[in-house]
């Protein structure tokens, strides 16, 4: 389903122009308004009047985290405190000295925002008439209200279901005859490992689940479409651009489409910060085109991955960009290695047999990096029960030690366990939290 065809399927040529005439309101808006980037632009030597449509883009500064945190608070915002009507704030993880990066909202913001999780939502096929249970939590951070936003906006009945314990949501599901889900995709795992260990796949309604918030394998999402007998979409958003929605699949699953109306996308070098042609693989760069609370021009995410600007088999024109491999946030640090999050998780999944939470924690002994793995294995009392989990620990320290060169300690958690490491600040430690694959829901604790 296509929610705003006038749009998402408008010609490249239409898009450009849009794109252009955006870019110069928002130059304007963000020179009069953000005292940061007035500062940015002096500095080059830059006025408004300088940029006149996308193809003067790239004389325009980098913005980045550090900006936005140097910046705070009274010169990131754009609006008066009178005009922003929402704040949201990434986790402690994301921001740098400690502070969170702060994003200021308004009614503008928060309507383009409803727009792109229509589209978003649309994308997997559920609209009018559909039940999506919401499985992210409410809070500073933006994920759970972006997906109540753009469920209630295509016309389904939403349930909001934070906290809920996985046993919980799949009674739910099957009351409520549940269509839909939007959760991270290490939730929705360990909800189908559950589906499929009980036997409940076929009392269940659903059609589709949307996953965002961390990062996650294509082995992943052939596990969890396998178990709930269902398509999985990804989707993509942050905070500082506004929460999920950004891109999304479309029912082909051949990368996200950008809602490039409202956030023009860039691929650059990230050495150099050259803009590279289509199809690189680079850092990815966003300009907010519509955002009036905290603007942002050639915001860097820090993210790698490549664009595709061929027309979609679906209909959509919107440029469609691969999942993100998250550059210097997805590399930890063991004992003078460089060892990448991605590595881990694709080892770890690639287990045969274990259906596993795991927390990875990184500690200080005798001033030596010390990796613990705690494991939560679903079927874990058949396991110590059949004598094999001594074996399965095995596997999963050998799988552990050839990603991080360093011979892991193992050991069996309780799920209670497993959720208060997540809630946990240990000095001196730096915890990686993930179920099945997904190591820290992407982040550093």
């Amino acid at each position: 389903m296509i929610w705003n065809k006038a749009r998402e399927c408008m010609s490249r040529d239409e898009l450009a122009v849009l794109q252009g005439k955006r870019l110069v309101e928002l130059v304007g808006y963000m020179y009069h308004n953000a005292g940061y980037y007035k500062k940015k632009m002096r500095n080059l030597g830059l006025e408004p009047g300088d940029i006149r449509g996308i193809e003067d883009l790239e004389k325009l500064p980098f913005t980045t985290r550090e900006d936005l945190i140097d910046a705070y608070p009274l010169g990131v915002f754009a609006m008066s405190n009178s005009k922003i009507i929402r704040y949201h704030a990434s986790d402690h993880s994301t921001g740098y000295a400690g502070m969170e990066t702060m994003a200021g909202y308004t009614q503008n913001d928060i309507d383009v925002w409803k727009e792109c999780m229509a589209r978003s939502v649309s994308m997997a096929g559920l609209g009018e008439g559909d039940v999506i249970q919401i499985a992210y939590n409410y809070g500073l951070c933006t994920d759970g209200i972006s997906a109540h936003y753009g469920a209630e906006k295509v016309g389904a009945a939403v349930i909001p279901a934070a906290d809920c314990r996985p046993t919980a949501l799949i009674a739910l599901m099957r009351r409520m005859q549940a269509t839909g889900v939007i959760s991270t995709s290490s939730y929705l795992m360990h909800v189908a490992q559950m589906v499929e260990h009980r036997g409940l796949k076929n009392s269940l309604q659903l059609k589709a689940a949307i996953c965002g918030g961390e990062p996650w394998t294509e082995n992943t999402r052939e596990k969890i479409q396998d178990k709930l007998g269902i398509k999985a979409y990804d989707i993509f958003g942050l905070n500082e651009l506004t929460g999920l929605g950004v891109a999304c699949e479309c029912e082909r699953q051949r990368g996200m489409h950008i809602q490039e109306d409202f956030f023009l996308a860039e691929i650059v070098n990230t050495n150099t910060l050259l803009v590279l042609p289509g199809g690189a693989r680079g850092e990815l760069v966003f300009t907010t085109l519509q955002k009036e609370g905290i603007p942002l021009i050639r915001y860097r995410t820090m993210s790698i991955t490549k664009i595709n600007y061929e027309k979609c088999e679906c209909g959509r024109t919107m440029a469609r960009m691969d999942r993100l491999d998250y550059g210097t946030d997805d590399i930890l640090q063991i004992r003078g290695n460089s060892v990448s999050v991605s590595q881990i998780e694709a080892a770890l999944s690639g287990l045969p047999g274990i259906e596993a939470s795991y927390i990875i924690c990184i500690r200080k002994e005798h001033h030596l990096d010390v990796v613990d793995v705690f494991m939560e294995d679903f079927r874990m009392n058949e396991t110590l029960m059949s004598g094999c989990g001594t074996d399965v620990k095995r596997q999963v320290a050998d799988a552990v030690r050839n990603v991080i060169g360093v011979e892991p300690n193992v050991y069996y958690a309780e799920s209670e366990k497993i959720k208060a490491f997540r809630g946990s600040s240990n000095e001196g430690s730096e915890m990686y939290v993930g179920r099945k694959v997904s190591i820290v829901d992407g982040r550093k604790y």
